[in-house]
């Protein structure tokens, strides 16, 4: 039996499989909340994409194993799988502001520790563990709860608008972050890093303190499990968003875990070093900057989204195999392009697909399924180590893109046939 709701739910959308009408690609900052919550965004990112890079290179700095680095991989994802799930059921009860300043909060503490230690030389290889799973805490609350604040703000109609607009951002401090935590660990140490993290997690803090946007849906404060429940239900019978969520679930869990492992492919392939390292961590960002306008216009159905993943799939699986710096970062950057696309439209269409009483509940399922990445993570480090870097990692990417285009080439043929007469 489904959870009793405290009000009336709207019908069903219908689901989004084609090209929408063209938006302003910069309507959604007409509202002075969106603009407060991409602020706060910025900084968060930021500091975590310094935080990524140091933390990778510390960890490999003092190990020099690729198991080491997946086992760090999975610290800080493996609570997506166990969080994400109640952090859309905690934003209907609590707020969605209220759990995003929460994890800001929690974040900011764990850099501000991490800094201290290795300003004082008291770090070990289980505290940077910890700190990761820490980290990973956060993310796991924030990532559902932004999204479901960026539908807060600007509306249904400006969904796409506003996730792209998010994304933009979160791009451009991807391309910053790395390259800035690259250098800054090179001049003055991964302390400094994690201090400056620190800064910007609090400044983040702040601005989502002055946020003024009500998302508490839920007052009637049901069983836990039965709300959850209730959304799992919803997943099942909406085909739509059930196919987003398991398209984030075929990424994270054999895509995305290359990135845990780019300090390997860095020092192995390229002979690289810190600076090479947060370039190549940067240029999916540099990329985005540039498939994010299309998404920004208010385009981009269901197929859209499938052909840009299997596009994404196959110029990582490229990347593996790349030996030159600049072939590598190029093929990234390319990358990022149709990553972008891919990624924000798959967001935007969990939302416009959801029933609105199950929404929050979806986007905490479908971040959940983010959670695969530790798993995929865990067990590819061990198969660089026997196989080595370039096979391990291409393996990973073959199997996605044989499944992805799979699945576009049937969608695309369901949706060119004739109706029945």
């Amino acid at each position: 039996m489904l959870p009793r709701m405290t009000r009336s739910a709207p019908a069903d959308p219908a689901p989004i499989d084609d090209e929408a009408e063209a938006t302003g690609r910069f309507a959604a900052f007409q509202s002075p909340t969106f603009r407060l919550l991409m602020g706060a965004g910025m900084a968060m990112q930021l500091g975590q994409w310094i935080q990524r890079v140091a933390l990778l290179w510390v960890v490999y700095e003092i190990t020099g194993s690729a198991i080491a680095l997946s086992v760090l991989g999975f610290l800080s994802n493996v609570f997506v799988i166990v969080l994400s799930p109640f952090a859309g059921i905690a934003s209907d009860r609590f707020g969605a502001r209220r759990v995003l300043l929460f994890a800001a909060v929690g974040q900011a503490a764990g850099a501000g520790i991490l800094a201290v230690a290795i300003f004082t030389d008291r770090a070990s290889l289980p505290l940077l563990y910890a700190i990761g799973a820490t980290f990973g805490i956060g993310q796991a609350l924030n990532q559902p709860t932004r999204n479901l604040l960026v539908y807060d703000t600007v509306g249904r109609r400006l969904l796409r608008n506003g996730l792209a607009l998010n994304a933009m951002t979160g791009s451009t401090m991807r391309v910053l972050g790395p390259s800035v935590g690259g250098v800054i660990i090179a001049r003055w140490g991964g302390g400094f890093a994690f201090a400056i993290q620190a800064v910007l997690l609090f400044a983040a803090v702040g601005l989502v303190w002055a946020l003024k946007v009500e998302t508490r849906r839920d007052t009637a404060r049901g069983n836990v499990w039965r709300e959850l429940l209730g959304g799992v239900a919803h997943l099942r019978e909406n085909g739509a968003v059930r196919l987003s969520v398991l398209m984030n679930l075929l990424t994270a869990l054999l895509v995305y875990p290359y990135l845990a492992f780019m300090p390997v492919f860095v020092r192995e392939n390229i002979g690289g070093g810190e600076a090479e390292l947060g370039y190549l961590l940067s240029a999916v960002g540099v990329g985005s900057l540039i498939g994010l306008w299309y998404v920004a216009a208010g385009r981009g159905g269901i197929r859209s989204m499938l052909w840009a993943g299997v596009i994404y799939v196959l110029l990582v699986l490229a990347f593996t195999q790349a030996t030159h710096f600049p072939l590598a970062f190029g093929i990234l950057v390319v990358a990022g392009v149709v990553h972008s696309v891919f990624s924000t439209l798959n967001q935007a269409l969990v939302q416009l697909n959801a029933s609105e009483q199950y929404r929050a509940r979806v986007m905490g399922i479908y971040s959940m399924s983010q959670g695969a990445e530790p798993i995929g993570t865990l067990s590819l480090g061990p198969l660089i180590a026997v196989f080595g870097v370039t096979m391990a990692m291409g393996t990973y990417m073959g199997l996605a893109a044989a499944v992805m285009l799979s699945t576009a080439v049937v969608v695309t043929l369901r949706g060119r046939r004739p109706a029945a007469a």
